[in-house]
């Protein structure tokens, strides 16, 4: 079995079984990271989301949210700024598509955004939902803090993003803060006047760690599945007396005379 292995086709064969390991590999450790995230996410969730709320000033330490510290349940008081709402676009509740509302919020430490809540879309993807204004004057703030989302690089109308990126909307409202943390209101007082468009609050977020630790283990467990191919694909070779390869055609078998073609010759 070792002279037939080392033969090219056979090397070739092993070494395309070793780089499938190699790749599934990376793959399981690529999905197994994100379980840890994921991990760790629900943990910050089940320690922050119901507990009492504390001053924002007071998580707001350090340059970054740490991950621990995510949904970490705070109040915040200050006021609205005026005409300031931005709209993310293809944000679901409840299976329904629609827009999540930002809006600054002013504070004795800078200014924030404040996710208000979800709102459906109007007719058509060129038209802005109407939305009801926050309400005015001092008003305090109980909700989670929270770090701002990538940029998806879009180019949008104006009041519009692809995503709660806060770099995107410090572009349109320049006087946000730096730091890229924004607050998912959870209740506010006074309470935000109504005119017929409802701004709903969002859930409470999915505390599911998801698919990613089965799907690394199938990954790790698929590593040696290139080379058991080759050796039974090599057994199988020996067994049936050649040094074919599995995908080498065969060999053509000699074109049967039959006696009247030699009578015809």
């Amino acid at each position: 079995m070792l002279r037939l292995w080392l033969t090219r086709r056979w090397i070739v064969a092993t070494v395309i079984a070793i780089g499938f390991g190699v790749a599934c590999f990376f793959l399981g450790s690529w999905q197994w990271h994100r379980h840890l995230e994921q991990r760790t996410k629900v943990a910050a969730i089940e320690h922050n989301y119901g507990a009492a709320p504390v001053p924002v000033s007071d998580v707001l330490t350090g340059a970054e949210l740490p991950p621990e510290r995510q949904w970490t349940h705070v109040r915040v008081r200050g006021s609205y700024a005026a005409d300031g709402d931005l709209l993310v676009r293809n944000r679901t509740l409840d299976s329904a598509v629609g827009f999540e509302v930002l809006t600054p919020f002013d504070t004795e430490d800078g200014t924030v955004l404040v996710d208000r809540g979800w709102v459906p879309n109007a007719r058509s993807a060129a038209t802005m939902p109407e939305v009801d204004p926050p309400p005015r004057g001092p008003v305090e703030i109980i909700g989670w803090l929270r770090t701002g989302e990538p940029s998806l690089g879009r180019d949008l109308p104006a009041g519009q993003l692809a995503s709660i990126s806060v770099a995107d909307a410090r572009a349109q409202r320049p006087l946000l803060a730096s730091r890229d943390v924004y607050v998912t209101l959870g209740s506010q007082s006074p309470a935000a006047p109504t005119s017929g468009h409802p701004v709903q609050p969002l859930p409470q977020p999915d505390e599911g760690l998801g698919p990613h630790q089965a799907y690394a283990y199938q990954w790790w467990l698929t590593m040696p599945g290139g080379l058991v191919f080759v050796i039974w694909a090599m057994r199988r070779e020996l067994a049936h007396g050649d040094e074919r390869g599995p995908l080498e055609p065969a060999t053509p078998r000699p074109r049967k005379v039959r006696i009247w073609d030699e009578e015809d010759a």
